[in-house]
């Protein structure tokens, strides 16, 4: 560094004309000086506004992302698929039929099972693929207990196209019926 030789205003070395007073400076190029590679630097950028705006930007997105469909992502995850989506009515119904034995099997009774076809009252095989209802005749030890059979089971009723199940019990001579509302089907339009 040195000063303007006329107004003594410190200069850095590389101006070739005073700021201050606007005289003519000497620049010195080069020397034999010991910092004869020395070469001063103009002023930079200054990153401070940058880096300023860039963190305003990321607060405003940070806090404008938990109600956006991003931060629903984030919060609550990919959406969950219903496990009832992938059951045909053929699995749901032998489902049913498994819990329901099982169930009988646990309160030490057995059970026969009826699939009938609603609209003509005949029956029916399992595996057909119409709206059926499903009668079972059992003796169970307590009417009560028909309830930790049939509840679970309940929730597959609709898949399996099952609308109505009836339990008949020939020791306490009690019938109970569960009817479940299945959707109608719209016709599809004629072409």
């Amino acid at each position: 560094m040195h000063d303007c030789p006329a107004c003594r205003v410190p200069l850095h070395g590389y101006e070739e004309v005073c700021p201050s007073c606007g005289t003519r400076q000497m620049v010195r190029r080069g020397g034999s000086n010991r910092f004869s590679n020395f070469k001063a630097q103009q002023p930079g950028i200054n990153w401070i506004p940058f880096v300023l705006v860039f963190l305003g930007v990321g607060v405003v997105i940070l806090l404008a992302l938990p109600g956006s469909w991003i931060g629903k992502l984030v919060t609550e995850g990919p959406p969950k698929e219903d496990p009832m989506a992938k059951v045909t009515y053929l699995d749901a119904r032998n489902f049913i039929e498994t819990e329901i034995t099982k169930g009988l099997t646990n309160a030490g009774a057995t059970g026969k099972f009826t699939w009938q076809d609603p609209n003509a009252g005949k029956e029916v095989d399992k595996s057909v693929d119409v709206p059926v209802t499903l009668q079972i005749s059992t003796s169970l030890p307590d009417p009560n207990m028909r309830r930790g059979i049939i509840d679970p089971i309940k929730e597959y009723m609709e898949k399996a196209k099952i609308p109505t199940l009836t339990m008949t019990d020939s020791r306490s001579h009690a019938t109970w019926t569960y009817n479940v509302q299945t959707p109608v089907q719209a016709p599809e339009p004629e072409e």
